[in-house]
């Protein structure tokens, strides 16, 4: 048995803040501005409560804490604050994303005009909400998973235009990202094999090694829902197969076929309460959407000083 598959630590990526597309973000952070005050085409879009409350001082609030939780989204408070016209307000962090946060700490403080920080005070904590809740539930997930060796991977089940964001959570969290889209890797699954007609064992090794041979530095995956293609596909030369549907023993039993040879990911409906099974396993990695699909908002809160 090798010690480890080659092709290992190439899916031990997480994504940092500095990887976010930010002229992507900016977009995405006008569209939240428009939600609040009315588009551009408004001549009259405003925050109608302040001005209705003649709010016009300075002040200062913090964000807090209502619950433990594992932070995520303070780098985006400074984006947020410049698509607002809001830059004149200060923020200081008591925290870094990734961190865990106990009941009742202060994240953050945030002081100047009252009618800005109410201006801005809903989006960022929506924001910081959902991605600590992601954040939060991946740093679960990979406490179980890394007491037994095992590693997690995040999936592309996210919200349609904020997968950056989702992913940077999941990664804040502890998780390893995999393929950030369709551009990234190749992973065959069960529709390409259909498409293709690939049914026997002997075909499908010979279709895995073809591809592999014309793609050699991009990582290559398969998908498979019985133990019988393991072995082909480990034949084939590609880098990694991922155990669809298998059940714990199913995947122990195919980490005992496999040697260390490639990648095993297991994946399917893997949730908190069947987690610590497949990691028992000892696949590779253990993919899962949950933290993301699955994840609850943190209860974070704005508390005028």
């Amino acid at each position: 048995m090798i010690s480890n598959p080659p092709a290992l630590e190439k899916f031990k990526n997480r994504i940092s803040w500095k990887d976010i597309k930010h002229e992507k973000l900016r977009s995405y952070l006008q569209i939240c501005l428009e939600e609040e005050i009315g588009a551009k085409s408004n001549n009259k879009r405003s925050d109608l409560t302040s001005e209705a409350c003649n709010i016009s001082q300075n002040g200062a609030a913090k964000l807090v804490a209502r619950e433990n939780l594992t932070i995520c989204g303070l780098p985006l408070i400074e984006e947020l604050l410049t698509i607002y016209n809001a830059n004149s307000l200060s923020i200081e962090l008591f925290f870094e994303d990734g961190d865990c946060v106990s009941k009742g700490d202060a994240i953050a403080r945030i002081k100047g005009n009252q009618k800005l920080i109410l201006l801005t005070e809903r989006t960022i904590l929506n924001f910081i909400q959902k991605l600590s809740g992601i954040a939060t539930k991946a740093h679960w997930f990979s406490k179980v998973t890394e007491s037994d060796g095992v590693h997690l991977l995040d999936t592309r089940k996210t919200t349609p235009g904020l997968r950056e964001l989702e992913k940077y959570a999941s990664a804040c969290g502890g998780s390893y990202n995999h393929r950030m889209g369709l551009y990234d890797r190749i992973l065959i699954k069960d529709n390409h094999l259909a498409a293709k007609g690939i049914i026997k064992m002997e075909d499908l090794c010979i279709f895995l090694s073809k591809i592999k041979k014309k793609n050699p530095e991009i990582i290559t995956e398969v998908e498979i829902d019985d133990i019988k293609y393991l072995i082909p596909a480990i034949e084939s030369g590609i880098d990694a197969v991922l155990l669809d549907n298998f059940n714990p023993d199913q995947v122990k039993e195919s980490v005992k076929v496999n040697q260390n040879r490639v990648v095993l990911e297991s994946s399917g409906g893997i949730n908190e309460n069947s987690l610590k099974e497949f990691s028992k396993a000892k696949p590779h990695f253990i993919s899962s959407g949950a933290p993301v699909h699955s994840s609850r908002w943190m209860d974070v809160g704005l508390d005028w000083e």
